[in-house]
């Protein structure tokens, strides 16, 4: 736990560096449209620090089944055919990439340091570019504990990451380009196919019919919950997720309440105040507020289906909206003594569920790096 508190108050002391030096740029010459930018060197540091750590694990989570993939796997790609017809046809992009890399090296942290690398940069980008207080977004990737997705199912999370950095083309509506980048990615984790559906709930206005409709499949879960928890069996029989299912699905009590709380109060509160915001609204908000629909609605039905392994992952693609939306709410909403007021209970509340989630759902997380020389 020592180093989730040294990487959080790290986070939080560049975050507010990163906003005290920030700049005004023109975001757009012609409306002169202008937005402040915070300093791009403290924003590398910001994340510097989770990418470092992520980098030189030895044990944290799933890590251990990580370096033993990655130690069993061949240098020579003519050798992998018999990887393809077993496990790692469900995944033959990443076996691809990580046999080439093993001709390199064997030094699984090099493999680590590249996808953590990767993975950070891509999350931090539409942060950097969208977010309304860098250091608030920054603090609650890494409090709500979204950051533990660089430590634990690294493989989803470098997916669900470089999906989050093709922002840009979902507001632009650049559909056959993002497709075919899903359609690749899914050669990684094929859970990137839900994006070509939900594509098309997410890229209209806030509450629309669309969105309507994807609240009606909600509910519908709920009334109906055993059905659907029959055909959800059927639907991952060929997935990734089979095998977790299988050695979950008698213990697994789907995802925590505090998790559904924690992911459903930017969209709850957007929901509450959206005839004030309804006039300031930007594409990247409007898509964030759709985004986050979708996250809350997929964790709502991972309790009901009581599936937290399977169905709580799929929402790493669209939580992490919630980073943009948030600031963004407390921004526009609230005025100056109101926002102090939120900013303190936001503080609070979320460093509470930081010490929930990573101290009693998780005991500690425990990290442990041989380079480092360091186990807790």
């Amino acid at each position: 736990m020592t180093i989730y508190v040294f990487m959080l108050i790290w986070v939080i002391i560049f975050g507010i560096l990163a906003n005290a030096t920030s700049k005004t740029v023109c975001v757009d010459s012609e409306n002169m449209i202008y937005e402040q930018r915070a300093n791009l060197f403290f924003v590398l540091m910001t994340f510097s620090v989770i990418i470092f750590f992520a980098s030189l694990r030895s044990s944290v989570a799933d890590t251990a089944a990580y370096v033993s993939m990655f130690k069993s796997y061949p240098s020579d790609l003519s050798q992998i055919d018999g990887l393809l017809n077993g496990v790692a046809k469900r995944y033959p992009g990443f076996l691809v990439l990580t046999v080439i890399l093993k001709t390199f090296t064997s030094d699984y942290n090099v493999w680590f340091t590249i996808i953590a690398v990767i993975s950070g940069i891509c999350v931090m980008i539409p942060i950097y570019k969208y977010s309304s207080n860098f250091g608030v977004s920054a603090f609650l990737f890494m409090a709500s504990c979204q950051f533990s997705w660089m430590f634990n199912g690294m493989r989803q999370f470098l997916v669900a990451s470089i999906i989050f950095a093709c922002t840009g083309l979902v507001l632009r509506k650049k559909f056959i380009p993002y497709a075919i980048i899903l359609c690749l990615l899914s050669t990684i984790h094929i859970s990137a196919l839900i994006l070509i559906p939900i594509y098309f709930i997410v890229t209209g206005e806030p509450w629309n019919k669309r969105t309507m409709l994807f609240v009606g499949v909600i509910i519908l879960a709920i009334l109906f919950t055993s059905k659907f928890t029959g055909m959800l069996e059927d639907v991952v029989e060929n997935t990734d997720y089979v095998t977790s299912m299988e050695e979950f699905k008698k213990t697994d009590d789907g995802t925590s309440i505090m998790r559904i709380a924690v992911e459903s109060v930017p969209v709850i509160i957007a929901f509450v105040y959206r005839n004030r915001i309804k006039d300031k609204l930007t594409p990247i908000i409007k898509l964030s507020i759709n985004m986050s629909l979708v996250s809350s609605g997929i964790y709502i039905i991972s309790k009901i289906a009581r599936s937290g392994i399977m169905l709580g992952r799929l929402p790493i693609y669209f939580s992490m909206y919630n980073l943009i939306l948030l600031p963004w709410l407390i921004k526009n909403i609230f005025n100056k003594e109101e926002k102090r007021l939120v900013y303190y209970l936001m503080i609070v509340l979320y460093l509470v569920f930081f010490y929930y989630q990573m101290v009693i759902t998780w005991d500690g997380f425990g990290y442990a790096s041989k380079i480092l020389n360091l186990k807790y």
